[in-house]
């Protein structure tokens, strides 16, 4: 994820500049040629296109952050327009460029929404100022390449959501790999911290799954292991992740759920497994380790370290059962 952000950072930082580099380029040329009104519009846009490389800098962290984008595009759009209506017809060329644009710096949906509203407003400032005509050829060539640029932005963005997926997501399970476990834990730790909401974890492991495995084999395992991650996702709450560790473990993070609550979702997941008719092996029951973060707590190794604990613990004194770890004052003091 981190890695997606910078991507799209660098490419934005390069296409601002690389933009403002081009309209200093055609500024210098329209004086030559004597067409000072373009001229104007290329020395307005050059500078607002360094401010977009260093917003684009400034929010590298946040995949979501597009509303200084839009402003960006729409001052452009408005600029654009407004020359369209003072009888500077050529400038409409500029508006492919300003429609590919926002397709790399706005989500799928704002960028149809801009181009639309594009396509209307420079199509109506072209019918009071130009010919019938050009004005139809220009409104069928921008939706073409509009179009096409954004079938393509629609494949990429399926493929870039699917590859994200793939390399957090267990294909077995359909839980969250440790990897993606690592992340999310610190983030939670961070966000308990500075709300002080409470922040419990529950270790849960498949009981002689070891046995089950070399009874079974792999593929028959892969099939118990299929429906269990499907019904735990079914069985935890909305806000719940669900982690798969390998070798019939599983980690559930409970934001903003104290002890109490925690020590009833452990009971009942138990039960629940407990219960349940599962292919192959038809039974089997699980042995939980659960905590809940005492404040101070800042450490995600140490809890995950205290969870594995507590599901030995359960697991050492019988099995199909849970055991809830209590923090050490002193070590949280």
């Amino acid at each position: 994820m981190l890695g997606e952000s910078y991507l799209r950072t660098r490419a934005r930082i390069a296409l601002y500049l690389s933009t403002a580099f081009l309209l200093l380029f055609m500024a210098i040329q329209n004086v030559r040629y004597g067409l000072y009104e373009l001229f104007y519009v290329s020395a307005m846009l050059t500078p607002l296109m360094v401010i977009g490389a260093i917003y684009a800098w400034s929010r590298r962290s946040d995949l979501d952050a597009h509303r200084g984008h839009l402003g960006i595009l729409v001052f452009m759009l408005l600029a654009i327009v407004w020359q369209l209506n003072q009888g500077q017809s050529t400038i409409a060329h500029w508006l492919y460029g300003v429609g590919l644009f926002s397709f790399l710096l706005l989500p799928l949906k704002e960028a149809f929404t801009f181009n639309s509203v594009t396509l209307v407003l420079s199509s109506l400032a072209l019918t009071i100022n130009d010919s019938f005509y050009n004005t139809i050829r220009f409104a069928t060539s921008y939706t073409l390449l509009v179009g096409l640029a954004g079938m393509y932005a629609y494949l990429y963005h399926h493929k870039s959501r699917f590859l994200v997926e793939y390399s957090i997501k267990d294909a077995t399970t359909g839980a969250y790999n440790l990897k993606h476990l690592d992340f999310t834990l610190k983030q939670e730790i961070s966000r308990s911290e500075t709300t002080h909401h409470p922040l419990s974890i529950i270790a849960m492991e498949i009981d002689f799954f070891d046995q089950q495995l070399e009874v079974h084999g792999p593929n028959l395992a892969n099939e118990l292991l299929s429906e269990f991650g499907r019904k735990l996702l079914q069985a935890t709450r909305a806000g719940d992740s669900i982690y798969y560790a390998g070798d019939g473990r599983f980690f559930i993070l409970l934001p903003v759920t104290p002890v109490e609550g925690l020590l009833v979702i452990a009971e009942r997941l138990r039960r629940n497994v407990e219960d349940e008719s599962w292919p192959v092996v038809d039974k089997v029951n699980v042995s939980v380790g659960c905590l809940t973060r005492a404040e101070g707590e800042i450490d995600d190794q140490v809890l995950i370290d205290r969870c594995l604990q507590a599901l030995q613990k359960a697991q050492k004194s019988g099995r199909n059962k849970v055991i809830l770890s209590k923090a050490d004052t002193k070590a949280t003091a």
